[in-house]
């Protein structure tokens, strides 16, 4: 059974404690652990939906920082792509996910990216987030797939699936051969052009084979590229670029050249983010909490001092 090393024992969370310490009693391995055995240990130890959310979370933390899969499976049908009424199709969202501009333009790529996997391909949250390099090909007649699943073309670039793949891939390659800088070069002074992008030639499969295809970005436009984003995330992204009551995002290009950078309103913490949010500042903190009592024994012991003369 794996272990997490003894150096790191001290700074885990009592939640894991609780984990460990309920496995060792039932004979179960808490790392990694089995969907059943997570089942069980949320059965046998009840508490409240937001205390049961916090606990399953530190728990997939561990794992990862392990480097096991905490694998859950997605329940039966539970698709994030949404329809009917008050959400926009794959072309009004495809249509609607900004190409250009810094850092909306990259948001706008990613999530466009999104959008295909779980609008045209049909995937899981779980799914789309484990898509890899190699899971995606251009076949020599122009046509792209995604695991065996057609990716289809629209007469419109700004609505067509197979662009909107193409699109990302290609931010993606330029990231990886020349960084940041020129990705938002390129971005910032993208203008759009009628022509397909999926008919190009791509160099997606130059890219290594780990590349995180789903990556989380902030506002600034630093990909968070250890990890893809959360499944909460995935459901955060589409219902945003979904909303067909959210006002179209201004063209960055159209009259005037951008000032400043386009802030994306849907950015929320997944519980992973928002936990390590929450480290950082109990962290912070207790180093703050430190401080001021060496501050303050050294203010008592000057006042002694000069209490004593």
């Amino acid at each position: 059974m794996s272990r997490v090393p003894v150096s790191r024992e001290a700074t885990l969370p009592p939640v894991w404690g609780l984990f460990r310490d309920w496995c060792e009693a039932s004979g179960l391995s808490a790392l990694p652990a089995t969907a059943d055995t997570l089942a069980a240990f949320f059965a046998e130890v009840p508490a409240a939906p937001a205390t049961r959310a916090k606990r399953l979370q530190v728990i997939r933390r561990i794992h990862r920082q392990a480097g096991h899969v905490l694998a859950l499976p997605d329940p039966a049908g539970a698709l994030p792509w949404r329809e009917g009424e008050g959400w926009l199709d794959l072309t009004g969202t495809l249509t609607r996910c900004p190409t250009a501009g810094w850092p909306a333009g990259l948001a706008g790529r990613r999530d466009a990216y999104l959008a295909v996997l779980a609008g045209a391909c049909r995937l899981t949250r779980e799914t789309a987030r484990t898509v890899g390099v190699t899971d995606i090909h251009r076949h020599p007649d122009g046509a792209w797939t995604v695991r065996g699943l057609s990716v289809p073309r629209a007469p419109e670039p700004e609505g067509c699936p197979a662009c909107a793949l193409a699109r990302w891939l290609t931010v993606l390659i330029l990231w990886d051969e020349r960084g940041r800088a020129s990705v938002r070069s390129a971005l910032a002074g993208h203008r759009t052009m009628s022509t397909h992008a999926c008919t190009q030639a791509s160099g997606h499969a130059g890219l290594p084979p780990t590349t995180v295809l789903l990556p989380g970005i902030d506002q600034h436009g630093w990909l968070a590229d250890w990890e893809p984003v959360s499944a909460r995330t995935v459901s955060a992204v589409l219902a945003h670029r979904q909303d067909a009551s959210r006002p179209p995002v201004p063209d960055p290009n159209a009259g005037q050249e951008p000032r400043g950078e386009v802030r994306e309103d849907y950015q929320r913490a997944s519980l992973d983010e928002l936990a390590g949010i929450l480290e950082l500042l109990d962290t912070r903190a207790a180093h703050a909490l430190a401080a001021s009592d060496t501050a303050i024994e050294e203010t008592l012991a000057m006042l002694n001092r000069i209490g004593g003369r």
